[in-house]
């Protein structure tokens, strides 16, 4: 044999036993193996992957048929015998899937096709077979019928849609809840079931959830195709496949209508009140209970008005139960009605009623919703054709100034309305004495202000303004007085603030603007060319018509605009800075003085104050009171006047009561005096003989 036959059987043998590796390696990728066997001597060939799927190391013994049925499950050898003689006899393959136990004892799906190689004459003389090994996708496909025999019989509906959402699946039990058929969902979005019910945070928050940690679980209210809503406890899961791309959403919902509905009737019979559907004394109590943390913290008030129907027994013993209780509902709406929209009512039993109201500044909140509620039952109640009369006993507690717990308001609001029943009746009244006479006190200021003017009980005052440095009186400033019939004389604190709560400080300014003119008017006729001071408050600058108004009465009365100066207090100027810095400007444009009233008390800024068209700057009193013994103060007066002189602007310093201020203030460089030292506020006769005699 010659070296080159040689090499060439060697290179054959290397290309062979390659090819056989790769074939093996091929099979084993595949889970496929491969038989063969001889019909005529009877041997039986397995490769390597039949071994392995049977559980053995390849090659590990002599295959053998006899082997072979061993390891075939003992209800599926009949199949195989039965398949292969078929095959042989008929002379055809066969394809068969069946059964079959490992080494481990373990059971496993086998693929098995098989086909024949035969003779001249027709007898088959070999067969060759291959064995897949399908155990995986045997199990996957159970899985996956299990599955979907779950998906279909669950009494939960489940949707599942693809990574847009678009819907790929629906079952029986969802299309049962939604009424929708599978085929109208298909290739929709769960938006086809929004009721609308939920607003964009919500879905927004839920999105969130659902893509940062994989799922999301709550109630959704959704709409059924007949339009009815249905509230559902709802599953949402996202799926990802091995590459960790997300592909599918499931969601599983149970319609907990119907269990909502029953705790809802429980928790309605819990706590609101069967015939009125107000809040019942239990849940009002937890109200109270619940909002009295949060008011102490931000340190706010919150009233308890405690109710009782006038006449209702009345009603009840005379006309029966049945117009009792209707006309217990009609007084209900009317009550409700009647107060804000924030405020609690509830009806504790029988004609007993109780309202909270929250987040009060004044009292004078609380006496509106009390006046609204007993104005509402002027007029009778007309139900089936009865008209029946009644009214109102109210108590009010407020909080924390009459009780720190629910039971202390509740006792104060009680005790207050049976002093009302006992005073006579369809009225209010506050737990606290004295608040109910400061409340009093108010509300007779606040009716006899409605008519004071026309009834001429207003009258003017003037302060002198004194210039040390001319030793003369050269100006006024108008302050009102009201003197009435019964009240006697009211201070000026005492109805002001009213008058500017209730609107009517715009009528009553306009009133002081026009008797200061004509008084300055005849002070300039006698030759005495004072300029006079008229307060103006933040109501009257916000008003649209002001500027019109004061101009009007100027050019009526004929006064020199120049003689007119405008007081602005400092914190009515920063309350508002913007809007009273373009009309103030639009004033000083016209040709009015303008001052800044009680300087240092308002918080206003250099850089606002460099901005105000004004021409004098007046140093509240309580800085002028203890200036010679004051350190403090003294020093906060120069800088106010060193301030002022820097910026071009006057200085008067109000409150001078002692020959020590004026001195003072002189040498501080402060020449304009204001104050009792000269003069208290006089009336306009006593006024003139006072320049006369300066």
């Amino acid at each position: 044999m010659s070296s080159s036959f040689e090499n060439e059987l060697i290179e054959e043998r290397k290309q062979l036993k390659k090819l056989k590796f790769g074939l093996n390696k091929a099979q084993e990728l595949a889970h496929i193996g491969h038989w063969e066997l001889d019909i005529s001597s009877g041997e039986l060939f397995w490769s390597d992957e039949v071994y392995r799927i049977f559980g053995y190391a390849p090659q590990e013994f002599a295959a053998t048929y006899e082997l072979f049925l061993k390891h075939i499950h003992p209800d599926d050898i009949e199949l195989v015998n039965k398949s292969y003689m078929d095959s042989v006899n008929e002379k055809r393959g066969y394809h068969i899937t069946h059964r079959i136990i490992r080494k481990d004892s373990k059971m496993g799906f086998v693929e098995e096709r098989c086909e024949h190689e035969f003779d001249a004459d027709g007898n088959v003389i070999r067969s060759i077979g291959t064995v897949h090994d399908i155990t995986k996708q045997k199990i996957a496909q159970n899985e996956v019928m299990l599955a979907s025999e779950v998906f279909s019989k669950m009494s939960d509906g489940i949707v599942i849609t693809d990574s847009s959402q678009k819907i790929i699946k629906v079952n029986k039990a969802f299309s049962k809840i939604s009424g929708y058929s599978a085929e109208e969902l298909y290739g929709q979005t769960p938006k086809a079931l929004s009721s609308g019910w939920h607003n964009h945070e919500f879905y927004g928050s839920m999105w969130a959830s659902i893509m940062t940690h994989g799922y999301w679980n709550g109630e959704i209210i959704d709409r059924k195709k007949n339009g009815e809503l249905y509230t559902a406890e709802i599953n949402i899961i996202a799926l990802h496949n091995d590459e960790g791309i997300l592909t599918n959403f499931i969601s599983i919902a149970n319609d907990v209508t119907k269990k909502k509905e029953q705790e809802d009737l429980i928790h309605n019979l819990a706590y609101f009140d069967s015939l009125t559907t107000l809040p019942n004394r239990v849940l009002f109590q937890e109200r109270v209970v619940s909002r009295i943390p949060f008011i102490k913290r931000n340190k706010k008030k919150m009233a308890l008005l405690f109710i009782d129907m006038d006449n209702f027994k009345n009603v009840n013993d005379t006309l029966g139960h049945v117009m009792g209780d209707k006309f217990l509902v009609e007084v209900s709406k009317i009550i409700k009605k009647a107060i804000r929209e924030q405020d609690t009512l509830s009806r504790l039993g029988g004609d007993e009623f109780t309202v909270i109201i929250e987040d009060i500044d004044t009292v004078m909140d609380v006496v509106s919703i009390a006046e609204n509620i007993i104005n509402a039952f002027r007029q009778p109640l007309i139900i089936e054709a009865n008209k029946l009369y009644t009214g109102v006993s109210m108590g009010i507690s407020i909080y924390p100034d009459d009780g720190q717990s629910y039971e202390e308001l509740v006792k104060a609001a009680d005790t207050a309305m049976y002093q009302v029943k006992a005073s006579g009746k369809n009225s209010f009244q506050f737990y606290t004495q004295s608040m109910n006479e400061k409340l009093t006190e108010r509300i007779d200021i606040e009716n006899h202000l409605r008519s004071a003017i026309e009834n001429n009980e207003f009258f003017l005052v003037y302060q002198p303004k004194v210039n040390l440095d001319t030793k003369s009186v050269y100006g006024m400033e108008a302050l009102i007085r009201w003197k009435h019939p019964e009240l006697g004389l009211v201070r000026p604190d005492k109805f002001i603030n009213i008058s500017e709560e209730t609107g009517q400080i715009y009528e009553i300014g306009l009133w002081v603007a026009k008797q200061a003119l004509l008084d300055t008017k005849a002070l300039h006729e006698t030759g005495n060319m004072l300029t006079v001071s008229i307060n103006v408050s933040s109501k009257q600058l916000e008003n649209e018509n002001f500027i019109r108004d004061i101009c009007r009465e100027v050019g009526e009365i004929g006064v020199d605009i120049q003689y007119i100066e405008l007081e602005i207090t400092e914190s009515h100027i920063m309350s508002n800075i913007d809007k009273t810095l373009s009309i103030l400007n639009e004033l000083h444009f016209i040709g009015f003085l303008l001052s800044i009233d009680d300087f240092g008390t308002g918080y206003s800024s250099l850089s606002y104050l460099k901005k105000l068209p004004v021409q004098t700057i007046k140093i509240d009193r309580s800085f002028v009171l203890d200036i010679e013994t004051d350190e403090d103060d003294r020093s906060i007066v120069a800088t106010i006047i060193a301030m002022a002189r820097a910026l071009g602007k006057d200085v008067i310093a109000e409150g001078s009561e002692t020959q020590g201020h004026v001195n003072t203030l002189k040498l501080l460089n402060c020449n304009k005096i204001q104050g009792y030292f000269f003069s208290k506020p006089i009336e306009i006769d006593t006024f003139k003989e006072f320049i006369y005699n300066f």
